[in-house]
């Protein structure tokens, strides 16, 4: 008796068989002037009043407890209120309901009136309609309206789930912002982040800082944009990296649509494929991931890898695909194409090239150039074998010109030409139907005596050392030699001769 008088404790012990009525006991519902409305006690299956030796009054509760404040619903096993503090600290099946949308539930509850905060501790969860924020400890702000975790949580929304360090749900915006260590697993997509505002509502993402988004067959890295995971479209700052192996993507500014693998890339890309070796840098393309296929427009710059040398091509646009039957990759060029290669330039309205059968392919009025010689026809067909020219084909229209000395051009004509070529040097030529040369030849002293002109069927021309060596008529041949004094202006050239060499490609710098 002497220990209860010391420590002026008073208990008492109240059944409560009620839950529809409030119970006062010693409290206003109104709010106290300036500051807050108290937690009122709706129903508990026994209440036990206690006064603390500092002269705190606190109320224990047990079974079934019942508590409103405001407007929010508090549901726990047991409870004690600190009457001067407007504090609650509960334990068991915790549950709050905050409003029609909102309900929080834990293991434990610290819950402070006077700012509506509620620490919710272990298996603490936050579910809103069809989204559930969850924690070890989570911490729900209901003045607010916010609900956040400081070490490592989640939220769920049907088959989304977002994982991180620290996160805060607004329960309003319905916006959720992520920090460190942020990762999205999705069936159809992986994110990781550092930083990330998901809108829960529209499935908008945005992400600050180094992110990956990534499937089964692709990948994506960046350091800023968003990601419209509903509609699957995104836009993406610089630094993006698109990896579908063998390809690579960089670019400064990213549009893409993952539902149909297409990326279109803006200011700066640089594209690469290292199964062919080849790369391509310009400003603008369009991108597709399900057949490896980039189409480059604004003049984009090619680049094809061969053993000791490099060939660049440029033209308005440049398209690189996989052929949809034998799946070779292709490139098809459109607009003032022009070619530069250590020892091959050319230049045409468009170019096809396929890796299947390794042949370069020029349309309308192309030319190409090779050491002193420049080859003309409606059509080019450029065969490669092991990086190097083997053999061109010039269709309708053939023209070849070697220059020899200043205006003195030894040259050849036909329906078609033929070139061989042995070490990337023209070895044999053939011409064929209505075959024309004009020979300039030269005495000991390497002097030029004449021209030598020939019509046939068929007309050969084998080199050596860059030059004529020999010429073979075949089928009905028709000669003239015309000494050098005697040849007037017109008689240096076959008819339809034109020398473009201002038009030669001089450098990859000059495309």
């Amino acid at each position: 008796m002497k220990l209860f008088l010391t420590a002026f404790i008073q208990i008492v012990w109240i059944p409560l068989l009620f839950s529809q009525q409030t119970i006062n006991l010693g409290t206003s519902n109104a709010a106290t002037p300036g500051e807050y409305k108290e937690v009122e006690i709706l129903h508990a299956d026994k209440l036990e009043f206690n006064t603390l030796e500092d002269g705190t009054q606190i109320r224990k509760l047990v079974g079934a407890v019942s508590l409103q404040h405001e407007s929010t619903l508090l549901f726990c096993d047991s409870a004690v209120i600190f009457k001067a503090t407007n504090e609650v600290k509960a334990w068991g099946n915790i549950h709050i309901i905050d409003s029609d949308s909102i309900h929080a539930y834990s293991n434990s509850l610290i819950y402070e009136g006077k700012i509506k905060k509620a620490q919710l501790i272990g298996d603490a969860k936050i579910i809103d309609n069809d989204k559930t924020l969850s924690s070890q400890v989570l911490v729900y702000d209901m003045q607010n309206k916010k609900g956040y975790y400081n070490n490592n949580g989640k939220l769920e929304m049907d088959s989304t789930v977002l994982v991180s360090t620290k996160a805060i749900y607004f329960t309003q915006s319905k916006i959720a912002e992520f920090k460190y260590n942020v990762k999205i697993t999705d069936p159809n997509y992986h994110l990781d982040s550092d930083t990330l505002h998901y809108h829960t509502e529209t499935k908008v993402a945005n992400f600050f800082g180094p992110t990956k988004i990534y499937n089964d067959s692709s990948t994506i890295d960046c350091i800023l944009g968003s990601y419209d995971t509903k509609n699957e479209i995104a836009t993406f700052g610089k630094g993006t990296v698109i990896l579908n192996e063998p390809q690579t993507l960089f670019a400064d500014s990213l549009y893409y649509e993952r539902f149909r693998d297409y990326g279109k890339a803006f200011y700066f890309f640089d594209w690469r494929d290292t199964e062919i070796e080849a790369s391509m840098v310009g400003t603008t393309a369009e991108y597709f991931e399900n057949n490896q296929e980039i189409i480059a427009y604004d003049r984009p710059l090619l680049k094809v890898k061969q053993e000791e040398d490099t060939l660049f091509l440029k033209g308005d646009i440049i398209h690189n695909k996989e052929h949809e039957v034998h799946g070779e990759k292709e490139f098809w060029s459109y607009g003032s194409v022009r070619i530069f290669k250590t020892d091959l330039q050319g230049i045409a309205d468009s170019l096809f090239y396929s890796f299947l059968d390794t042949t370069m392919r020029l349309y309308k009025e192309p030319f190409l150039w090779n050491d002193a010689n420049q080859m003309q026809g409606d059509t080019i067909y450029v065969l490669l074998a092991n990086d190097q020219v083997q053999e061109v084909q010039f269709l309708e229209n053939a023209f070849v010109s070697m220059q020899s000395l200043g205006k003195i051009f030894d040259q050849i004509k036909g329906k078609t030409i033929f070139a061989y070529f042995v070490d990337n040097e023209m070895n044999t030529m053939l011409a064929n139907k209505n075959a024309e040369s004009l020979y300039f030849g030269k005495n000991d002293a390497g002097e030029f005596m004449g021209a030598n002109y020939a019509f046939a069927d068929k007309i050969k021309v084998l080199m050596l050392n860059k030059e004529v060596d020999k010429i073979t008529f075949i089928t009905k041949p028709e000669a003239l030699f015309t000494p050098i004094s005697q040849l007037a202006t017109s008689d240096y050239y076959l008819k339809g001769f034109t020398w473009q060499s201002a038009r030669r490609p001089k450098s990859k710098l000059d495309l």
